[in-house]
């Protein structure tokens, strides 16, 4: 359960680090290519604005995955910062879910991701605290 563990989490974290990184620089490309949002029939301020934005929560993505990846001992021991990274995770699930009953149902590839993303919170949040972490916990005291 330990390596099925650090699978979903590091291909989590992996993953808004590399879409994070990348949508920064390639948001015109990705906009029109992958979420098929045509960007040549909004006005330049509004083209700009959707830009800025997609670019500053890609920068968010990216903020998110080096941050997991920085504490990922301190996530994977059990401590605080534990219950920072699952409540992302499930806020992120959430998000996904309430966009289907508010939104409509996205492409399956989204499904897949939110159902991914739900297995990788429920297996760090069920992860055992580890010995060292519960030392931490004692001497804090």
């Amino acid at each position: 359960m330990a390596f099925l563990r650090k699978v979903f989490f590091y291909g989590y974290v992996f993953m808004f680090i590399g879409v994070g990184a990348s949508g920064i620089f390639i948001a015109s490309w990705e906009l029109p290519h992958i979420f098929h949002l045509p960007l040549d029939t909004l006005t330049p301020e509004v083209r700009a604005t959707m830009l800025t934005q997609y670019r500053f929560l890609k920068s968010a993505e990216l903020s998110y995955g080096l941050f997991s990846f920085f504490f990922r001992n301190e996530i994977f021991a059990g401590q605080a910062v534990r219950k920072l990274f699952v409540a992302a995770v499930f806020l992120g699930v959430f998000a996904r879910v309430l966009s289907v009953f508010v939104d409509g149902l996205p492409g399956w590839i989204w499904l897949a991701f939110a159902g991914l993303e739900a297995v990788t919170g429920v297996l760090i949040w069920t992860a055992p605290v580890t010995v060292q972490s519960a030392k931490l916990a004692g001497s804090s005291r």
